[in-house]
């Protein structure tokens, strides 16, 4: 990756979205393994939307050092770890809302499909979408064929594609509820949860 490719990368969304990917594999091992259940991470959810608000008064030593490294700006002064905390309610809820397959299928699309539309959205994306103009088509194409493929470990291929492609689509939409903007980390896997039990429900 050449100079004029990584000025393209905004250095702190490049380590966001690399920390994105590897706790969201992390994850995905531990519920595979069963090391993890649901009502652990409900937990480290409790703990960690603690922890977000606590911070906000006071330095706590590994939390500051993680904001410091990890956080937008804006976020510091509202939620602190705001994309951890949806990132971790968005899987909670698949994993309580459908069966197990298609849970683990939204959590790798969840994973991986944000990620890749930002990374090959900024280094080769050219098309503005017509839902978001912040947003590339090349990258969401990117985002949806790769999550698409790494889904298909856990459900067939009509609904790896569906689901990616579904999640995709959301994540151009801006939803918001009483004037609060919902988080893409909510939002893609409960599109792609849903957009399979609704085929598998309706279609087959």
């Amino acid at each position: 990756m050449n100079n004029k490719t990584l000025n393209k990368i905004n250095s702190l969304e490049l380590k966001r979205k690399i920390l994105h990917i590897l706790i969201g594999i992390t994850t995905l091992l531990l519920l595979i393994y069963n090391i993890i259940t649901p009502l652990i991470i409900f937990i480290i959810l409790i703990i960690g939307i603690f922890l977000s608000f606590l911070s906000l008064k006071f330095k706590i030593p590994l939390i500051s050092w993680f904001l410091d490294n990890f956080e937008r700006e804006k976020d510091k002064t509202a939620l602190p770890g705001r994309g951890i905390i949806f990132a971790v309610t968005g899987s909670l809820l698949v994993l309580r809302l459908f069966s197990e397959n298609i849970a683990l299928a939204s959590i790798i699309i969840l994973t991986l499909a944000d990620p890749i539309s930002y990374l090959v959205g900024k280094i080769f994306g050219k098309t503005k979408s017509l839902l978001n103009p912040r947003k590339n088509i090349e990258g969401n194409i990117a985002g949806a064929l790769i999550s698409g493929l790494f889904a298909m470990f856990f459900v067939p291929f009509y609904l790896a594609f569906s689901a990616s492609l579904t999640a995709m689509i959301f994540e151009l939409l801006v939803i918001k509820i009483k004037n609060i903007q919902l988080d893409d980390n909510l939002i893609i896997p409960l599109a792609a949860g849903t957009a399979m039990f609704l085929i598998v429900r309706f279609l087959i």
